[in-house]
């Protein structure tokens, strides 16, 4: 497999074949796992007779030694022993037996079992760079991939997307900067953070520095009233080598009959950004490695081009020709 796209395409379909190689754990309610194929294979069976198959809404009913799981309206029946943190299915449309191990057991390779905890901390949070294309999660739940957004939750060592196709699940390790998804026996790795721009404009991670950007961009927003007033003023500076500039300032000043004071507040950053698809990517010093939703708008009465990030509008600094 080339890239996630590749496993979003094939995932629906595969996840209609009946579980011929896959299940896993005791009670017989849990999370069960099978890699033996060179694969990892997720069956969970919860309370009340349903469950999913690797993503895909299963239902099942159990009696003394077989299990029954219908799929896609389809159901099939297994024999099944359970021994410990181990579930070992036999019949139905396995040519052999097939023996799940229980998540969270000591069965279970450390590499391939993570504990769910909180996106904010989660070590998968960032920007993931690979195959000529990046992919991000964030700390809201959301996955950026190829200019998509997908709410995504992660739990026992696996990553669920929600596509408009429905629920797609891979098997996921990170192991120092690499982080490794795996489904239906294909698995396409990343590297943490957005890549080297090299001196040709062209980044490693499949994006490039937009030569229509370069230049200074700002957005300003000034109040005031009989008492006083506010300023603020934020502006980027894309520079044809990939780095940026970014500074801010904020002023507030009270002004009466018998009192004045102001304030005056600057913050400034620096960092590399390159653009893939109608995104802008960047790794920043200060805050690491994210993206921004672009779009490219004239103003509506000046006509001047904009930078619009994630609904923030950026004004050219410069005279620069329209959109």
């Amino acid at each position: 497999m080339r890239t996630l796209g590749f496993l979003l395409y094939f995932i629906p379909v595969s996840l209609v074949a009946q579980i011929g190689a896959k299940t896993q754990q005791g009670k017989i309610t849990g999370i069960w796992q099978n890699n033996q194929f060179g694969y990892q294979m997720t069956l969970m069976l919860n309370e009340g007779g349903t469950g999913e198959f690797d993503g895909e809404a299963i239902t099942y009913s159990v009696t003394a030694s077989s299990l029954s799981i219908t799929q896609a309206g389809t159901a099939t029946t297994y024999s099944y022993a359970l021994a410990g943190n181990s579930l070992t299915l036999s019949g139905g449309d396995l040519d052999q037996k097939v023996t799940f191990t229980k998540s969270g057991s000591s069965a279970v390779p450390e590499s391939v079992v993570q504990t769910s905890e909180s996106k904010s901390g989660s070590s998968l949070i960032g920007v993931w760079s690979g195959n000529g294309e990046t992919i991000e999660f964030k700390s809201n739940g959301q996955c950026v991939y190829l200019g998509n957004s997908f709410a995504y939750e992660e739990s026992q060592g696996h990553i669920t997307l929600t596509t408009a196709q429905g629920k797609a699940m891979f098997a996921y390790a990170i192991v120092g900067n690499q982080l490794n998804l795996t489904a239906n026996g294909q698995k396409v790795s990343y590297t943490r953070g957005v890549g080297n721009v090299s001196p040709s404009g062209t980044n490693t991670a499949g994006g490039n520095v937009a030569q229509e950007l370069v230049g200074k961009w700002c957005w300003t927003s000034t109040t005031t009233t009989n008492s006083g007033g506010t300023s603020s003023s934020q502006c980027i500076v894309l520079n044809a080598n990939g780095t940026y500039e970014y500074s801010s300032e904020r002023s507030m000043d009270t002004n009466t009959n018998s009192f004045y004071a102001g304030t005056n507040a600057q913050g400034s950053d620096r960092g590399t950004w390159y653009v893939q698809g109608d995104r802008i990517y960047y790794n920043s010093q200060s805050r690491g490695q994210g993206s921004y939703q672009l779009q490219k708008v004239n103003h509506p009465k000046t006509r001047d081009p904009m930078i619009v990030l994630d609904g923030e509008p950026y004004v050219t600094f410069y005279q620069k020709p329209s959109w």
